[in-house]
């Protein structure tokens, strides 16, 4: 009987688990801010493959994302990178204009 060379079913095994890892951090997540009374949602997506959606007042934007350092870093296509900080399963980030949002995984 031939054996399948050692080298090669290593490969192919981290192969077969780096596909089927999916990031901790990607999920469907919403955040609300406004005054009391009239507040409004935002709707943050992290799908695998580090693409994403922020969706806000009918408008969606799409983005790039990563985790680095405990953060999850948004880039928007202007260059821009907006930082949140993971806290279990919520991300926190400060926002020009906005103030403090809190990003609650939706679904957990």
């Amino acid at each position: 009987m031939r054996s399948f060379p050692v080298p090669w079913v290593v490969l192919l095994v981290l192969v077969m688990v780096a596909c089927g890892r999916s990031s901790p951090v990607s999920g469907h997540y919403e955040a609300s801010y406004g005054e009391s009374g009239r507040d409004k949602t935002i709707v943050l997506e992290l799908r695998e493959g580090g693409q994403g959606s922020w969706t806000a007042d009918g408008e969606s934007i799409a983005f790039k994302w990563d985790v680095r350092d405990g953060e999850v870093l948004l880039h928007t296509k202007a260059g821009g990178i907006i930082r949140a900080v993971v806290r279990g399963e919520a991300l926190t980030t400060d926002l020009p204009g906005v103030g403090k949002l809190v990003f609650r995984r939706q679904g957990a």
